[in-house]
């Protein structure tokens, strides 16, 4: 069997300390992570392996050749221009003519690859995908299998309330050569994103492999610190290059101890190392060749490089510092700090926590460095919820954080690309907008700006508008600024466009432009004649018009009457306008004899209706519950704790689905039809009871806790999308997703009955908090 280890990764989330190293060359214990992979490989017999190489893939050929120092033969394949994890292997498909297996060159494992190729042949798979348990799923793929391993669905980097599994895509596949008529030669390919969805939908047989052993990912700072830790206690199963002289001490040729220092283990001391009398080495240390460390130093926790050296009276705490830095006489690093290769810190400096210095800087002694960067929590709460994002004016969205995000938003899209920009009236909407868009100028992005509309109106818009998607600004009435993102259709970004925008978030990246480039802006005026004139394409005017239906309305704002009275105009309804507090309404139904009464929210998307009887009737807002009944009743009104289905015919009416407008205008549709009023509608339609609640569940157990509901539930009617949903008799239902905001997860069941679908919640959330590890 031949090998391919993937070693094209840039390592974003690293730098500085991947400035001037590909992420395969990392240092890992004194050699290169990828070093790691090609022993795992030799290890389990393969000798002739495949390298594709793109970010400083020179590192990589100098240092590791053509592999004999190894016992093997390596084949480098140049991954330019990026043709993504998969589109990188395609141009080794004539030496790639058996089964191979893939690893990627910048993870750390001890997986017996042997087992995995006897189960791969087993099953008779065109893939085999090597699965691993991890407490938090959100930057992998996550796998989601049957009983006898085929794969079910695949999410690749999840938000929380997508996760239903914790089992995870290692990177590391056992692979048949026809994966390759799947490729075109010299195209853009990614396991995650294009081959394993076409097998999926194609229904080709890919699996997935619970693996045993160590593993991983080391993409991170908090990874690449674990990945010493755990080389150092063994709790991996690799070669050491060192010699342990006394239990969790290893030591390496030439080191110097100096009479009076001390070294308390688990540590490493690399080659020709010099500690002088006084340092104190404490546990989880590793210090590189030819470093220094001067008298009465204190270093615990950390990662010293090679060819350092640390000033006498400095402390070092859980820090990393690249080759060849200098660090002078009473320095202090703080935790998680990170100082880059050949930099120099002068003496009675302080770094705090999460500071990074990046490559051949000279720091000024006496300095005192604050944190501007700061590592992503391993459970930090998602900025998206829904493509929203969302805080108080001026605590939690400042204009600070508005180009942060704009930032982020213009690494996401194409270049040169043009975006279409909303906002209503508000004053602190219109300033955030000025921000986000003079921040896009800047990065060359192109805007078109519609001011003062709604949400509803603005999606219509961008349909019409060929851009390549949108981004609407309004506030709230609780204070709360609300960013909306759209793509080029009108719908809410997907999750992986969240996922890149949050990445580049993290990491604070810009994108800057040359003067010529910048991007403009033009005014694009609100269509709001032309979006109701849409949605009334869509419905039945000319039953509606036979009717003359009489109407109370509470008009919100004179944006809205606009578009109101034009609606309403061309539906030849009689309108009484309530001008002073939607509570009026119902009032003024009993004093006008009017057949129906409603309130329209500002932003469109949300509705009451008042029937003659003084009943209340009110849309699905946009939660989880809406989310869910749109793909099950279209059409869905809510009474109190009573859900009324309206219409089970699927709207096929696209952006129109969820806009307030319509779901009006289907309702008066259906008065019309039927030749009956409201309330009556209301009473001839199938009731039922949503109800929900929520259980606390620690980040680290949501996926292990997710999967295990599933595997419970595999022998009976389920469906894995975001969430679990499990079907049961006369159609009721249950579903539990994952809270993407708080460590909670959220459980709805369905239900004629609602004491039935109370039942079916407490017996779920009883089974989650069984199987937390608490």
């Amino acid at each position: 069997m031949k090998g391919v280890i993937l070693a094209g990764g840039k390592g974003m989330r690293l730098r500085p300390l991947t400035c001037n190293l590909p992420k395969p060359m990392l240092p890992l214990m004194h050699k290169p992570v990828m070093e790691y992979s090609l022993e795992l490989l030799r290890k389990h017999g393969i000798r002739e392996v495949a390298v594709t190489v793109q970010y400083m893939g020179a590192a990589i050929r100098n240092y590791f050749g053509d592999g004999s120092k190894w016992g093997m033969k390596l084949y480098y394949f140049e991954d330019t221009p990026p043709l993504g994890t998969a589109g990188s292997i395609k141009q080794a498909e004539e030496f790639l003519d058996e089964t191979f297996v893939v690893v990627s060159g910048d993870a750390l494992t001890d997986f017996h690859l042997l087992k995995g190729m006897d189960f791969h042949k087993s099953t008779g798979g065109m893939v085999t995908i090597f699965q691993k348990e991890v407490a938090n799923p959100l930057n992998f793929g996550l796998v989601v299998t049957e009983e006898e391993g085929r794969v079910m669905k695949y999410i690749e980097k999840p938000s929380w309330n997508e996760v239903v599994s914790n089992t995870v895509n290692t990177g590391i596949y056992i692979i048949e050569p026809s994966i390759f008529s799947y490729m075109k030669a010299h195209t853009f390919y990614d396991f995650s994103h294009d081959i394993f969805p076409t097998l999926l939908s194609k229904g080709e047989p890919l699996y997935g492999y619970m693996s045993e052993g160590y593993w991983l990912d080391i993409g991170t700072f908090q990874n690449y610190r674990q990945a010493h830790f755990d080389v150092l206690t063994k709790k991996v199963e690799v070669s050491m290059e060192c010699t342990e002289v006394f239990p969790g001490v290893w030591m390496g040729e030439g080191a110097r101890i100096e009479n009076g220092a001390k070294i308390q283990g688990p540590a490493l001391i690399g080659d020709c190392v010099t500690i002088k009398k006084g340092a104190v080495i404490h546990p989880y240390t590793i210090i590189g060749k030819n470093s220094f460390i001067s008298e009465d130093v204190q270093i615990s926790k950390s990662i010293i490089g090679n060819d350092v050296h640390v000033g006498q009276c400095s402390e070092v705490n859980g820090t990393v510092i690249s080759y060849g830095t200098i660090i002078e006489e009473c320095v202090t690093l703080f935790d998680k700090s990170v100082v880059a290769d050949r930099s120099v810190i002068g003496k009675n400096t302080v770094i705090k926590s999460n500071v990074k210095v990046w490559p051949d800087r000279i720091i000024e002694g006496g300095s005192v460095l604050l944190s501007s960067v700061t590592a992503q929590e391993e459970h930090d709460a998602s900025l998206f919820y829904r493509g929203e994002i969302k805080g108080r004016a001026n605590i939690h969205i400042k204009p600070e954080t508005i180009v942060k995000i704009a930032h982020a938003y213009s690494i996401a899209l194409t270049s040169k690309a043009t975006i279409l920009i909303g906002y209503d009236c508000h004053r602190y909407a219109e300033i955030v907008t000025r921000v986000f868009m003079e921040t896009l100028h800047a990065a060359g992005i192109t805007t078109r700006e519609c001011k003062h509309t709604n949400d509803a109106c603005f999606r219509y818009m961008i349909s019409k508008a060929r851009v390549q998607g949108g981004v609407f600004i309004y506030v709230q009435s609780n204070g709360e600024v609300v960013l909306r993102f759209y793509d080029s259709c009108g719908t809410i970004i997907s999750g992986r466009f969240e996922k890149e925008v949050e990445s580049a978030y993290v990491l604070d990246e810009s994108k800057y432009v040359e003067m010529e480039q910048l991007g403009t802006n033009v005014l694009c005026p609100p269509q709001h004649i032309e979006y109701v004139s849409a949605i009334l394409q869509i419905i039945r005017v000319s039953s509606i018009r036979q009717c003359a239906f009489h109407l109370c309305v509470y008009q919100s704002s004179s944006l809205q009457r606009e578009m109101l009275s034009h609606f309403f105009k061309q539906l030849h309804c009689r309108v009484t306008w309530v001008e002073t507090n939607p509570n009026d309404v119902m009032g003024m139904i009993r004093s006008s004899g009017a057949d129906a009464g409603m309130v329209l929210q500002e932003q469109g998307n949300d509705f009451e209706l008042y029937d003659v009887y003084g009943n209340v009737y009110t849309n699905i807002k946009d939660t989880v519950a809406s989310h869910i009944l749109r793909h099950v009743y279209p059409l869905t009104i809510k009474q109190r704790g009573s859900y009324i289905c309206c219409s089970e015919h699927e709207d096929r009416s696209g952006q129109f689905g969820q806009d307030a407008l319509l779901q009006v205008g289907k309702i008066m549709e259906i008065m019309a039809v039927e030749n009956a009023p409201l309330h009556t509608i209301v009473q001839n339609r199938p009731h039922f009871h949503l109800l929900w609640d929520e259980v606390l569940c620690p980040w680290k157990e949501k996926g292990r806790v997710m999967r295990m509901l599933t595997e419970e539930g595999a022998q009976q009617e389920l469906e894995v999308s975001e969430g679990i949903k499990f079907l049961y008799e006369h159609g009721e239902w249950s579903y539990i997703i994952s809270d993407a905001q708080q460590p909670k997860i959220i459980v709805y069941a369905q239900s004629a009955n609602a004491a039935k679908a109370r039942k079916k919640i407490l017996n779920i959330i009883e089974k989650i908090r069984q199987y937390q590890k608490v």
